[in-house]
């Protein structure tokens, strides 16, 4: 398993990260161009990781005013449960600042897994947000992990 962060110029990762997440969460997954504008922002980070040249995971996010938000995270359906999600968890938590305060992020309420994963990794439940999601509509719970 090898995981590294996306350089800013390589084009055809972005597509290879567009399919993985469109492939875990359907038509709202994020396009190539998405990615690369997260990539390119100076507070914006994108890693992912693969396997045997296999896109296995990713996570995205940013960083701003002592906090982060992890605005992706998918995993490959061949490899869940081999930890790749939380390895991302940790190496995200590894670029932001050493001064951010909080990480938060939102997760769909049905995504027991990925809910008790990001629980696991320290997060708390916060809030709920009414709609959030699409296809189909469905709350969001937001989520918060103190790093101080």
């Amino acid at each position: 398993m090898f995981y590294y962060v996306i350089p800013e110029s390589d084009n055809q990762i972005y597509e290879r990260l567009s399919e993985l997440d469109k492939l875990c969460i359907g038509e709202d997954g994020w396009s190539a161009d998405s990615f690369r504008s997260e990539a390119e922002k100076e507070n914006g980070i994108v890693l992912c990781c693969s396997s045997s040249g296999r896109m296995a995971g990713l996570i995205c996010g940013y960083f701003a005013g002592g906090e982060a938000d992890i605005t992706s995270v998918a995993v490959h359906p061949d490899y869940r449960r081999k930890h790749i999600a939380e390895c991302l968890m940790q190496i995200f938590e590894l670029q932001i600042p050493h001064d951010t305060e909080e990480i938060f992020l939102e997760v769909r309420e049905s995504n027991t897994p990925a809910i008790k994963l990001y629980e696991k990794c320290g997060f708390e439940r916060l809030s709920v947000r009414k709609n959030f999601y699409s296809n189909p509509t469905e709350n969001a719970i937001v989520m918060r992990k103190r790093m101080k």
